[in-house]
């Protein structure tokens, strides 16, 4: 099986950035229309072509980044195990995959006050965009979902079946 599941529940989050990938394509759709329209009828001229030209790019830009964002989190198949994050994507054989923990996500290199899921390779261990919620005042770093301290343990408990199903024993450290 080649597609990917999220193992992470839907939050906040993926709803306001869905809501931002939809309102970005209404915002392109329109723009191509008016702009087709313009051109067609020999309305559009150079400062108002210029600018609808303009806004394309930024709003492929705001898309992209819309869409990185509503897909940001941790995903399985039959193969491997996925990290998705804004810019960059992980995807590891479930032979590398040792298992998952609970820790500090890190800013700057520094702890912050909630946890991430962290996947233990035989590469080292990767720190994933999901993180667990705190209540404690410090450095956050919201760069994906942010799960409730329940919903954070059933997904580390999904991994380790998901990794067990695969491998040889659970490996989840809790904290």
């Amino acid at each position: 099986m080649r597609r990917w599941r999220r193992m992470d529940p839907w939050g906040f989050r993926q709803v306001f950035t869905g809501f931002m990938v939809l309102a970005g394509s209404t915002m392109a759709a329109v723009v191509v229309v008016f702009a087709g329209r313009g051109l067609a009828a020999g309305t559009v001229h150079g400062r108002d072509g210029l600018t609808m030209a303009g806004a394309l790019p930024i709003l492929g830009v705001w898309l992209t980044f819309a869409f990185r964002m509503h897909l940001t989190g941790i995903y399985v198949n039959d193969e491997g195990l996925r990290l998705r994050h804004i810019v960059r994507t992980r995807t590891f054989r479930w032979s590398e995959v040792n298992g998952f923990e609970a820790r500090p996500a890190l800013f700057l290199g520094e702890p912050t006050v909630r946890d991430a899921c962290w996947v233990r390779t035989t590469g080292g261990a990767f720190e994933s965009a999901v993180q667990r919620r705190s209540r404690e005042m410090g450095w956050r770093k919201d760069v994906g979902p942010v799960l409730a301290p329940d919903d954070f343990a059933r997904m580390l408990a999904r991994l380790d079946a998901e990794r067990a199903s695969r491998h040889d024993g659970p490996q989840v450290v809790r904290r």
